[in-house]
């Protein structure tokens, strides 16, 4: 069956993007049943591979990309693709001027539109510097690993993340806290995201520090894995999607102190704490990301 959409990406496979009709397809992937391996970077190479299966490239394109791969391996030629195609950035938060570097590509390569995964908080400014139209439907296409939350699970405040010399703000939030030792608090590093979904459902609450004042992978992982957490940031880094600042299982903190404050306060009702309902992540259906990112 010829796929409905294909999704160009610079990683390897990945089980959880994957829906029935969509064809992944890059230079770190294999030839598969639902993945294409592309030799460069370019839609050439892209329709070649997919003449090697007997396919047409006639069907929308998802071109994911960030300001970093733009500068040091842009997928070329787009302007060769027969069927619409979507751009979705991440981590528009990182380098030097990266609004500047999407807008010189979207010069050169055209896209009929921009979604933002992790930036709610710029889609204003973008918009204003693109001639297409930009959205940002969170999560777009991504999707995280289920979890079972502990019947009894541990009852402190977890955080898991990289103390890395990139991370600043992170490592001094969580040696703060280590070093203060007024609230049990806990971190650690995981290799995958299935073993941080594992992690977070052990225990009753989770710690997300955003970087950037992005809207990162980690807010719905831990929704995923059915556990409440507690942001260290502004509420306003979700933009104009208001309901998720004001889920029941999203917490907000901007101080050291009012964490701690609110930690005890949390952790003091174990009961009331693990009775919060957490919802599934508001996953998009593919062919309802498509329609309402490239709408007008």
């Amino acid at each position: 069956m010829a796929p409905s959409t294909v999704l160009f990406h610079y990683g390897t496979f990945q089980v959880l993007w994957q829906r029935p009709d969509l064809l992944q397809a890059g230079l770190a992937l294999a030839d598969g049943s639902n993945s294409l391996a592309v030799k460069s970077a370019d839609t050439e190479a892209v329709q070649q591979a997919f003449q090697r299966r007997g396919l047409t490239a006639a069907c929308p394109l998802i071109h994911y990309t960030d300001p970093f791969l733009l500068r040091s391996q842009p997928l070329r030629g787009l302007r060769q693709w027969q069927g619409p195609k979507l751009l979705v950035c991440g981590d528009l938060h990182h380098g030097e001027r990266p609004v500047d570097v999407l807008s010189a590509y979207l010069d050169a390569e055209p896209h009929d539109a921009v979604l933002l995964t992790f930036n709610p908080a710029l889609l204003a400014e973008v918009r204003q510097r693109l001639r297409v139209p930009v959205r940002c439907l969170p999560p777009t296409f991504f999707r995280y690993p289920v979890a079972v939350p502990a019947a009894q699970p541990r009852q402190e405040l977890l955080h898991v993340g990289s103390l890395g010399p990139h991370h600043p703000r992170r490592r001094e939030l969580v040696l703060a806290l280590q070093a203060r030792g007024r609230i049990p608090f806990r971190h650690a590093t995981t290799s995958s995201a299935e073993e941080a979904a594992a992690l977070y459902a052990q225990h009753a609450l989770v710690l997300n520090v955003p970087l950037n004042h992005d809207l990162n992978h980690r807010f719905f992982e831990v929704i995923a894995a059915g556990v409440p957490q507690v942001v260290f940031g502004d509420p306003a880094l979700v933009g104009e999607h208001r309901h998720l600042a004001e889920r029941p299982d999203v917490f907000w903190a901007s101080t050291l102190e009012e964490l701690e404050a609110l930690v005890a306060r949390l952790l003091a009702e174990p009961e009331r704490l693990r009775a919060i309902p957490v919802a599934p992540p508001p996953y998009w259906e593919l062919k309802d990301l498509l329609k309402a990112a490239l709408a007008p």
